[in-house]
Parts: structure tokens; C-alpha cells; sequence
């Protein structure tokens, strides 16, 4: 990516100086200032979208603005041609030029556009789920002991109601069959919420990790839940690293293997796992030392949870545990 930034850089300072060193000064400035108002307009452009794909877009940036910037210069010297022929084709080449700052701007725009009616979209969604939320509440409260029939009547009633099923899916009445089945959806927000229950099966975290065909969409919610298995917790944590972040879904996991705790409490810098590690059910004294490192490396060295928990353990369980 920045060596084709470069190239397209020294394209542009290559061109400007070939053309001073030959005294063809006339449209330099120009050229220049199309050259320069086409970046800005470009990197406009990018930073409205929301893309996490956007910024390849600064890679083609100096090659729009050779071009633009080439084509004000050739109008400026065909202008004031003889033929009229080679002033139309001036004419033409000043079109050309500004033609290509123009379309950044039009795709600033649009972007903003597109955005604006997403935002809408989402407050709509969240609008309708709330709804819904609370009209679930509502049933379950008037059916007490049937929740689990009228939550899975509720499922089959909704199926293709995203907005209805996201709600369903928090309630602990979920049978882990349904959950199961609504894991294989082809909406990734339906099957990560799926994943997520709690009730979520074994079998049904492994099937995703071993045969989805996107499965680090999943890996948080993985590392997380107390059902994945640990030779599944092993393979994830020793595979090579696709998404940040993991290590704290392992830390807070009473399913994660203690090898797997040690080893996380001696390589984190993170302060935020720290405080998983020492809430961790799993947790036991052995793993205090490595933990106060971990701290005493962490970015908050002094965080005030840790150390109060620290204390607490020295003074109370593990203190007894060295008499």
C-alpha cells in the first residue's frame, strides 16, 4: 500500500519537475492547483465513508490528481492553439480535469447521504426492537410456567422478523434445539446472538468454528461462552490472530483452561484482562503472582479494582494458603 502511495507521489513531483526542467511553465501552476484541489477533495471523499475499506481509496489518489492536474495543463496550453480543432480539444481536457474533483465531491456527498439514511434505519430498528422487547415482557408475565411454549410459538410465529427474533433470542426460555437451529441462520446478527445465548449448545459452537464459512465473525462469542470446549478454547487462542481483543473473552471464561490463564496473565499489558483474570471462577492462587505482573505492566499499573482485589487475596484466600 505505500509503495503504490509513493510511486503515484513521485509520479506527480516527476511530472512537475520534467515539465519546469523543459520551460513549459505555461498551465504549471494550474496543473498544480487541479493536482492539489483533487487530493483534498479525495481525502474528503474517503473520510465520509464509513467503510472499514475506505482508506484503500488514498492509494488511487496521486493517479487522479496526474490526471487531473495533466489534463488543466494541457488545456492551458491548447487554448490559445491556432486551430480550432486544437482548442476544442483544450476545451475538452479542462472538462476532463475538473471532471475528477467534481466526482470526489459527488461521492462525498453521497456518502453522507447514505449514512444519514443508515443512521435512520438503525434508530428505526432499535425503535421497533424496543417495541417488541417489551411486548415479549408482556407475554411472558401473563403466561407464568408456559414461558418456554409461548417464547418458542413466538419464534415460529416470527421466523423471517429479524427485529422480533434479535429480542426472543435474549430470553433464558430459549430451548437450546431452537437455539441450535437459529445458529445455521443466514443472518450473521441472528446466528452471533444465537451463539451468544446461554443455552447454546456445545456441539453447536463447534459446528460454527469448524465449518462456517465466515467463522471470525464468531470468534469473540466463542472465546467467551462457558460451553465452548477446550480443545476448541486451545485451537482459538493458538491459531494466528484474525481480530484484537480475544484475550479478554478468554480471561472472563470459567471454561478456558488454566494453561491458557497463565499464559495470558504472563504476556497481557492489558489492565482490562488483569481484572478478568481475577474475576475468573477458575482463578486460583498460583495464578496471583503472574496476575500482580501483569498489573504492574498493565497501561494502569495503579487501577484500584485490581489492586484492592489483589490485596484481598494475599490477605485472605492465597495469604492461607502459604502458612
Amino acid at each position: 500500500m505505500f509503495i503504490k502511495l509513493a510511486i503515484g507521489t513521485l509520479l506527480i513531483i516527476g511530472l512537475g519537475a520534467f515539465l519546469a526542467y523543459r520551460k513549459r511553465y505555461r498551465g504549471l501552476a494550474l496543473g498544480a492547483s487541479l493536482c492539489v484541489l483533487t487530493i483534498l477533495t479525495g481525502l474528503w471523499a474517503i473520510f465520509q465513508s464509513r467503510s472499514s475499506t475506505a482508506a484503500v481509496g488514498i492509494l488511487f489518489l496521486p493517479f487522479y490528481a496526474v490526471f487531473s492536474g495533466g489534463m488543466a495543463w494541457l488545456y492551458r496550453n491548447l487554448i490559445q492553439a491556432k486551430h480550432r480543432l486544437l482548442r476544442g480539444l483544450g476545451w475538452l481536457a479542462l472538462a476532463l480535469s475538473v471532471s475528477v474533483p467534481g466526482w470526489l465531491v459527488y461521492s462525498g456527498f453521497e456518502s453522507i447521504a447514505l449514512n444519514r439514511s443508515r443512521d435512520a434505519q438503525h434508530q428505526a430498528n432499535l425503535a421497533d426492537m424496543e417495541r417488541n422487547r417489551q411486548s415479549i415482557k408482556t407475554l411472558l408475565s401473563d403466561n407464568p410456567g408456559r414461558e418456554t411454549e409461548v417464547v418458542e410459538s413466538l419464534i415460529a410465529e416470527h421466523t423471517g422478523n429479524r427485529n422480533y427474533l434479535l429480542p426472543l433470542l435474549e430470553s433464558r426460555f430459549v430451548t437450546p434445539a431452537t437455539v441450535d437451529r437459529l445458529a445455521a441462520s443466514d443472518d450473521l446478527g441472528i446466528a452471533l446472538s444465537a451463539l451468544r445465548h446461554p443455552a447454546c449448545p456445545p456441539a453447536t459452537l463447534v459446528r460454527i468454528y469448524r465449518t462456517h464459512s465466515y467463522p471470525d465473525y464468531f470468534f469473540q462469542a466463542i472465546a467467551s461462552h462457558h460451553n465452548t470446549p477446550p480443545d476448541i478454547l486451545v485451537d482459538l487462542y493458538r491459531r494466528p490472530a484474525t481480530i484484537t481483543g480475544l484475550d479478554r473473552s478468554f480471561a472472563s471464561n470459567p471454561a478456558t483452561p488454566r494453561d491458557i490463564l497463565l499464559e495470558i496473565a504472563t504476556t497481557t499489558r492489558e489492565n482490562f484482562v488483569v481484572q478478568q483474570l481475577l474475576q475468573n471462577p477458575k482463578f486460583d492462587c498460583t495464578l496471583l503472582s503472574p496476575i500482580e505482573a501483569a498489573l504492574n505492566r498493565s497501561e494502569r499499573p495503579a487501577d484500584s479494582y485490581s489492586r484492592g482485589r489483589l490485596a484481598e487475596l494475599q490477605s485472605g484466600l492465597c495469604g492461607q494458603r502459604t502458612h
